[in-house]
């Protein structure tokens, strides 16, 4: 029985974190990962990174993670935007700036970065103009709430301000 029950929740958790073999559905960019878990920085956009980090004990361990999406239902590994700005200001004043790779993904690796919580956070898009959260947060794990659907309050994906 507890072998079961082993097995049931490594493939939940095999689901949960990897990536499909096709475009998913609501697709922005009409392009996706299909590399399951294999590692790459590139890995399972719009997922919860650092959940998913935490749980596996794989890959790096992240202060703050997450997906700047095309469009604010975009699916799970649906690529996001690159080239865009993540500016995190922590509770002490501190700004912490990241850009969005390929798949839209942006990340801060535990050891190379710290934010003081809760911090403030905006994205800045490619023409300069600015979209911020209202609200001070107290997790680095963004795509926990900015899913497709909006969860815990979340209004859906991390999208460039228009």
């Amino acid at each position: 029985m507890r072998s079961m029950i082993l097995l049931a929740v490594v493939v939940v958790m095999a689901a949960a974190c990897g990536g499909g073999s096709s475009v998913p559905e609501n697709c922005a960019s009409g392009d996706a990962w299909s590399g399951g878990n294999e590692e790459s920085s590139l890995m399972n956009p719009g997922q919860d990174c650092v959940a998913c980090h935490t749980a596996q004990q794989e890959g790096p361990r992240f202060v703050i993670a997450g997906t700047v999406a095309g469009a604010t239902n975009d699916d799970d590994n649906c690529n996001g935007l690159e080239g865009v700005k993540v500016q995190i200001t922590g509770n002490d004043g501190q700004v912490l700036e990241l850009t969005t790779n390929a798949a839209g993904n942006f990340f801060a690796k535990e050891g190379q970065a710290t934010v003081a919580l809760p911090y403030k956070v905006k994205v800045i898009g490619p023409t300069g103009k600015t979209s911020a959260m209202n609200t001070a947060q107290s997790t680095g794990s963004c795509n926990s709430c900015h899913t497709a659907a909006g969860a815990n309050g979340g209004p859906g994906r991390i999208t460039v301000p228009q």
